[in-house]
């Protein structure tokens, strides 16, 4: 018997893969079409939608896939990840400052690896810029890889559209964020004063201004009344004689 028969007579489907491939190829498949009326400069709010289908998918995705570990450490695989782990090591943050205690003992303290791309929960997160035509290209590597994914097919494709999902729906939620339409770097989502001057459009940042103005002016005092034109005047009709 070869090695081929008794893997296929050895390999059984994964409970709930096959209703759960159908949803995730379903979800994939609309998302091509409601990317057409996008383009470069569209409202933050028609990224919403998209946004959560594709979190939608990406969960069904991640739950196609095996289980994550996050820092692929048998101790700690749940544990805290190092950002500057150095080539060769892994990437638990327990494990390598233990290992780096004993080569700081020893006077030798490798080098930190070069910035790679970053992960969350052990899912990739791109770098910005984000932009549509970033998104566009997630999906259309999206689009290649449900064309062959199956029942059978092996784990690791699973992770790769799991991951490809999760990078899609960053750049999505970002993209769906208010834009910073005031220039204010303190309230990127604030509204524009109409009155305000160039370049102090935030409707905020001009009230506060305006508040600071005339608290800063100096008070009118008024003049000083003696005590008995004070009397006379809270008078409002005279005193009968005798």
């Amino acid at each position: 018997m070869s090695a081929q028969e008794q893997h296929s007579r050895g390999y059984s489907v994964p409970t709930g893969r096959p209703y759960a491939l159908k949803e995730l190829h379903g979800k994939l498949g609309t998302l091509g079409d409601r990317m057409q009326d996008l383009y470069e400069g569209s409202h933050p709010a028609e990224y919403d939608g998209i946004a959560d289908a594709l979190h939608t998918a990406f969960q069904t995705a991640a739950a196609l896939a095996p289980s994550k570990s996050y820092t692929g450490c048998p101790q700690h695989p749940n544990g805290a990840l190092d950002p500057e782990a150095p080539d060769g090591w892994g990437r638990c943050l327990l494990c390598n400052d233990r290992r780096r205690m004993g080569l700081r003992g020893r006077g030798a303290v490798p080098a930190p690896a070069p910035p790679g791309e970053q992960r969350r929960l052990g899912y990739p997160v791109p770098e910005p810029p984000y932009t549509l035509e970033k998104l566009r290209h997630y999906l259309r590597t999206l689009d290649d890889s449900r064309f062959h994914l199956t029942i059978g097919s092996p784990d690791e494709e699973f992770v790769r559209v799991a991951d490809d999902l999760h990078r899609a729906f960053i750049v999505a939620r970002e993209l769906s964020r208010p834009r910073n339409a005031s220039g204010c770097s303190e309230h990127p989502g604030a509204p524009m004063d109409p009155d305000a001057p160039p370049g102090e459009a935030c409707i905020f940042c001009a009230g506060r201004k305006r508040r600071e103005q005339r608290s800063a002016q100096t008070p009118e005092m008024l003049p000083r009344i003696r005590r008995g034109e004070r009397r006379q005047l809270q008078r409002r009709f005279e005193r009968p004689p005798g």
